[in-house]
């Protein structure tokens, strides 16, 4: 590849201010900026335009890019006034989302979004403002990162202010986030890329489930009339809602071009409105509606929360009913159990009468997930949408011991999970182990003799451990409870409030340090995972019976290290 195809999209943006600037000219400064400054060339693009605008003679005044202006440097929106220009601040990018728009008469692919203020606090500390992308930053613009933003100007339409990012902008990463958003392409792409990113996108998929449905609006007013259903193709499948009519059937391979992808909880979700344009596609080499059901079953280790249409298999551990009075005042019946598959653990409710025994094999058609304390588990609403097997599809799982093992960083990079079995070195101590207080009311830790929700409480006494553990690649924060933590220390509740009592807190840290630091554990147990980390509550802990001099001694043998 030459520099001038290297460099075309740079060049093109240095034509627009320079239109008799001589392209290979340009390459050639692009490439002395990257390879001699070490500065992208997008970083590049407004001083290689200034340098051609000076030796053509231009007014480089006449440049608003170029304009010499003092820079404003804030770490809040609350800082901004609606006419700041060369504005720099750290923000967290929330959002990013390509779309294609009118200027000046040509149609330019521009991006907007979310970005935050204050993005190395919690986000409860944080102020969210919208943002439009003139400069093809998607590179460093990817979302759950945060980078700082340099040259950027406010703009306030309708009393509502915004952030501009410039062509002539530097966006600089400080924290790495998410794949880049690809750009806008009149090709369709697969479910599987498309599902990476909020964002227009064009699709081809076939239709394997279509349902009219009816949402209440937000106000009361009324009801809208919707579709959903779901669309698959050789890489996945996805949920779609449509607010329009869909005038094609289960079965039907169709082009959508348009569409929008969102994320409802945790799971992306194709968007239709009116400007979106489906049409009937002829393809004999696309997979059959057959073959795409087979393929788009889903794993109990694949299940995140808000996905819908859901195609599994399961084996009921345990089944039970309860009778509840609702918000209206009638009673019902909510019937669920613990289920499990190869691949691991989740609850099941289901909202009309059946009454498996545990042990039986359940086919599930059209189910949807919600998170139950933290882990995305199944829900079915209808009779329809489970079948009693009479075949087992696997030997029968013997739920005792049933720990699907999984590596750490795996564990770290997937969703949320139960029944999981994972190994690592505790690299750190919590000094909040040992005896806490919890809310009588909602078993909240107490912070300072106080509930969050609750207000000041004569607290429960409870024993809890928390550790750091690391695999040498990914790291995860460890709670071992009650039970689980007087097992590993051989110690009971009571004893180790003794312990503390009479040694003090520093003492008993030192103990649990002196037991457990740098030590490889095996744990059994299940993780939360979200964009602010991994936590794995154990039900059990072991230390790893291989001792440290057999482990390196191991390592020497594999790698045939000679001392």
């Amino acid at each position: 590849m030459t520099d001038k195809e290297k460099y075309a999209v740079q060049i093109a943006l240095v034509k627009e201010e320079c239109k008799d600037v001589d392209e290979d000219e340009v390459a050639k400064e692009f490439e002395k900026y990257e390879n001699e400054f070490l500065i992208p060339p997008n970083d590049a693009v407004r001083s290689v335009i200034l340098k051609f605008q000076k030796a053509s003679g231009k007014d480089i005044e006449s440049f608003p890019g170029a304009a010499p202006r003092v820079e404003k440097k804030v770490d809040r929106f609350s800082e901004l006034g609606s006419e700041d220009k060369n504005v720099t601040l750290e923000v967290a990018v929330v959002t990013y989302v390509p779309r294609v728009q009118m200027v000046r008469g040509e149609e330019k692919q521009i991006a907007f979004g979310w970005i935050e203020d204050n993005p190395w606090e919690s986000t409860d500390k944080r102020e969210r403002w919208d943002f439009k992308d003139w400069g093809g930053h998607s590179e460093n613009l990817r979302p759950n990162s945060i980078v700082r933003l340099e040259g950027v100007s406010v703009n306030e339409w309708n009393e509502k202010r915004s952030i501009n990012i410039n062509r002539g902008s530097r966006v600089t990463i400080l924290r790495e986030g998410g794949p880049a958003v690809p750009a806008l392409s009149d090709e369709p792409i697969l479910i599987e890329k498309a599902s990476e990113n909020e964002g227009y996108v064009n699709l081809l998929a076939r239709i394997i489930s279509l349902k009219p449905d009816i949402i209440t609006k937000r106000d009361g007013s009324g009801t809208i009339d919707i579709f959903r259903g779901t669309l698959a193709d050789s890489s996945g499948k996805i949920s779609f809602l449509s607010w329009v009519p869909i005038e094609h059937e289960v079965g039907d391979l169709v082009k959508i071009d348009g569409a929008m992808i969102r994320k409802f909880r945790e799971t992306p979700e194709v968007n239709v409105n009116d400007r979106t344009k489906i049409e009937k596609f002829h393809d004999s080499n696309f997979a059959s509606i057959e073959e795409l059901s087979k393929a788009t079953t889903s794993r109990i280790s694949e299940l995140r929360n808000g996905m819908k249409d859901v195609i599994t298999t399961v084996q009921v551990e345990s089944w039970q009913s309860r009778t509840f009075t609702n918000s209206d005042g009638e009673e019902r019946i909510v019937r669920s159990g613990d289920v499990m598959d190869p691949s691991g653990r989740c609850r099941l409710t289901a909202w009309c009468e059946i009454d498996p025994k545990p042990g039986d094999f359940l086919h599930l058609n059209g189910a949807r997930v919600q998170f139950w304390q933290g882990s995305p588990d199944l829900v079915v609403d209808e009779l329809e949408q489970i079948q009693n097997l009479t075949e087992a599809p696997w030997d029968t799982i013997n739920p005792e011991n049933h720990w699907v093992e999984i590596s750490l960083s795996d564990l770290v990079n997937g969703g949320s999970r139960r029944g999981l079995k994972t190994t690592g070195t505790i690299v750190a101590v919590k000094n909040d182990s040992g005896i806490i207080e919890r809310c009588p009311e909602c078993n909240r830790i107490l912070r300072d003799g106080a509930c969050q929700d609750h207000g000041p409480q004569h607290g429960v006494e409870d024993l809890r451990l928390k550790f750091v553990l690391d695999d040498g690649i990914n790291n995860a924060s460890l709670i071992v409870g009650k039970e689980p933590s007087e097992a590993f220390l051989s110690m009971t509740q009571e004893m180790v409030k003794e312990h503390i009592s009479q040694r003090g807190k520093e003492d008993f840290i030192a103990h649990v340090r002196n037991k457990i630091l740098a030590r490889k554990v095996v744990i059994n147990g299940r993780s939360l995972v979200d964009n602010q980390g991994a936590m794995i509550l154990a039900e059990n802990v072991d230390l790893d019976p291989v001792k440290n001099e057999d482990a390196a001694n191991l390592v020497i043998e594999q790698w045939g290290v000679l001392l």
